[in-house]
C-alpha cells in the first residue's frame, strides 16, 4: 500500500502504475505461497522473520509514506493523520479485547 501510495503521488504514467502494482502483487503472492508451503519448524526462525518483515515496514513507513508527506503537506497535518491512524488501531484493539474477553 505505501509503494502504491508513492507511486500516485509520484505521478507515472498508468501503463507504468499498472505494470508496477501487477509485478508487486504476484511478488507479494508469491511470497506468501513459499511462506505457506514452507513451514518453520523452529519458532526462533519464525519470530525472526516476523522482526524482519516489522522492520522493514517500519522503515517504508516513516522513511517514504511520513517522510514524503512531510514535503506535500504541513507538519500539522501529517501528525494529526499520524494520531488518527494510532487512535484507529488502539479503538480496534479495544474491540477486540471486548468481543474476545481478554
Amino acid at each position: 500500500m505505501a509503494i502504491v501510495t508513492i507511486l500516485s503521488v509520484a505521478k507515472v504514467t498508468q501503463l507504468s502504475f499498472l505494470l508496477i502494482v501487477a509485478f508487486l502483487s504476484l511478488s507479494l503472492g508469491g511470497s506468501l505461497l513459499i511462506g505457506e508451503s514452507v513451514q518453520a519448524s523452529s519458532l526462533k526462525l519464525q519470530a525472526l522473520s516476523t522482526r524482519g518483515a516489522i522492520g522493514t515496514l517500519s522503515f517504508v513507513i516513516f522513511h517514504e509514506v511520513i517522510g514524503q508527506a512531510v514535503t506535500y503537506f504541513r507538519l500539522l497535518h501529517v501528525w494529526m493523520l499520524i494520531s488518527l491512524g494510532v487512535l484507529i488501531i488502539y479503538v480496534y484493539r479495544y474491540s477486540l479485547s471486548l468481543f474476545h474477553g481478554h
